[in-house]
């Protein structure tokens, strides 16, 4: 572990990161916010879950579909812009949102609203992760293993600040935090010196821009990973479903912690080694242990063991996370690079949507029972399975050109 702590000290020593690192951090925060706060709000406001659940699904589903467009114009040298302006809208938009709803606003306002502040969300995911190997060429495995932490924390203390403000006052005001929390990360980012001098990198000498989705080898990253993603939708809503089943609904979001932590361990751990594998070849290693840590969930025999059993499965989150940056960054030119992680971010949405809808519709009627997280962990089994057999299949396409094929 002291060669792990010297490399992260290595990393944000080195100048530039940690100007990057925070106002991104904070930017992201509201990430682990807005799912509950949409359903929090729009069902106070409306007094109906129904129209909570669309104005979450419209948020998420513009967020991906725009996203990408907001990628390829942060790498043709519009970064800073992008950023401002979608940090100041999308904070715009959630307090419409609040105020909306304390007027007496129909659902469908509150469902379109949502869905603007998604098609606004500004791209900090995408412009971190093309940044930091801009600055630290050195430690680039280092910053993306940070980076999948990062984005784990959001899940764990976005929720909780949450939490904390409904208790202290209501989730109106948590919205608007959010909303103040996100026009700060995106501005903060945006003025950061190596985003404001990054961009637009030039293509090389006598090649033409090309869409990052053309190559082969980001084409099976982007399935493998909405794979995935389709397996963490349905068990985030199964879990809940199962702790509710066993009479400790409110220990739910415990759980989901616990998940969350096996991935903080394993990131960290992940990121404090040096492999001889290659990248493309530990993708399909990885998924293969994805496959194990979602089977072991099936063993599960009281919440007890279900954190247990949690906390191992978690711990090939991070790392696989991790091992998707790098090979969207070596896949990708890097004047494209923003675009490509917008891709990579639209599949993991639409995945963790599809993964949702599935929960909610085709399981619905088993998840009220004691063998309903059986079910879905089968299904959820299944669908990484998949995953991880495409990752295997497909491992050649994932090397980078010119690499050695040991």
């Amino acid at each position: 572990m002291p060669a792990a702590l010297r490399r992260y000290r290595d990393l944000l020593r080195t100048p530039g990161v940690g100007r990057v690192a925070v106002p991104s951090v904070i930017g992201r925060l509201p990430t682990g916010m807005l799912t509950l706060l949409f359903v929090l709000v729009v069902a106070a406001g409306t007094g109906s879950y129904g129209a909570a659940g669309l104005a979450t699904a419209a948020n998420s589903a513009l967020t991906a579909v725009v996203g990408p467009v907001l990628g390829r114009l942060a790498d043709r040298g519009r970064a800073v812009g992008v950023l401002v302006w979608c940090g100041l809208a999308q904070a715009a938009l959630l307090v419409g949102l609040v105020l909306a709803l304390r007027a007496g606003g129909s659902a469908w306002l509150a469902v379109v609203l949502a869905g603007l502040a998604g098609a606004v969300n500004p791209p900090i995911d995408p412009v971190t992760r093309a940044v930091l190997p801009r600055i630290a060429p050195k430690h680039v495995h280092m910053a993306y293993a940070l980076d999948a932490i990062a984005v784990e924390l959001t899940y764990v203390v976005g929720p909780a600040v949450v939490g904390l403000i409904t208790a202290l006052a209501d989730a109106y005001v948590a919205t608007l935090v959010a909303a103040v929390v996100t026009a700060a990360g995106a501005i903060g980012l945006a003025t950061a010196a190596p985003v404001r001098r990054g961009w637009p990198a030039p293509p090389a000498p006598g090649r033409r821009r090309v869409s990052p989705v053309r190559s082969a080898g980001m084409l099976v990253v982007l399935a493998v990973a909405g794979l995935a993603s389709v397996a963490y939708g349905l068990m985030e809503v199964a879990i809940p479903a199962h702790a509710a089943v066993e009479g400790h609904a409110d220990e739910a979001g415990l759980l989901i912690a616990v998940w969350s932590a096996g991935s903080i361990a394993g990131g960290l751990w992940y990121a404090g080694r040096t492999f001889r594998t290659p990248p493309w070849r530990q993708y399909g290693i990885l998924m293969l242990g994805n496959v194990a840590g979602f089977g072991v969930i099936l063993l599960q025999q009281n919440l007890w063991t279900l954190a247990v059993l949690l906390l191992f499965a978690g711990l090939f989150v991070a790392p696989t996370t991790t091992l998707e940056f790098t090979l969207v960054a070596q896949l990708t030119p890097d004047e494209s690079r923003a675009e490509a992680f917008t891709w990579a971010n639209t599949a993991v949405y639409l995945g963790f949507a599809a993964g949702s809808a599935l929960a909610g519709t085709a399981l619905e009627p088993v998840l009220g029972t004691p063998h309903g997280l059986t079910v879905a962990g089968a299904c959820a089994v299944g669908v990484v399975a998949a995953g991880a057999a495409v990752a295997w299949a497909a491992r050649g396409t994932l090397r980078p050109a010119g690499a050695t094929t040991g």
